[in-house]
């Protein structure tokens, strides 16, 4: 749960990087709140999933380009989500790469 609470935190923090764990943490517990959600809206018929999911873009994207650097990549490699049929698959692919051993980048944390 702190790994949600510090992605929200720095939800406009488009520098620095973000652990695999730290990533994979905040997702999970975003899939279940958005999960939540949903069950929500079924059962009282509200938009509320729909504000989350709009509310949340920023920091989810904020999140996934923090670990992109991480894994010394540029957040730019985030728009391959576009490209019809891989590029979700790709992006996941880049996402649970292993931390870049590249020493000219600790101070960029």
């Amino acid at each position: 749960m702190d790994y949600y609470l510090i992605a929200w935190k720095r939800g406009f923090d488009f520098s620095g990087r973000s652990s695999r764990e730290a990533f994979w943490m905040f997702m999970l517990v975003h899939f279940l709140v958005t999960f939540a959600c949903i069950a929500f809206d079924i059962a009282f018929d509200t938009w509320f999933d729909a504000i989350y999911g709009v509310v949340s873009f920023i920091p989810m994207i904020a999140a996934m380009v923090r670990r992109l650097h991480d894994t010394d990549r540029s957040g730019g490699w985030v728009w391959i989500f576009l490209v019809p049929v891989v590029g979700p698959f790709w992006l996941v692919y880049l996402l649970i790469q292993t931390k870049s051993d590249n020493r000219e980048m600790e101070g960029f944390a």
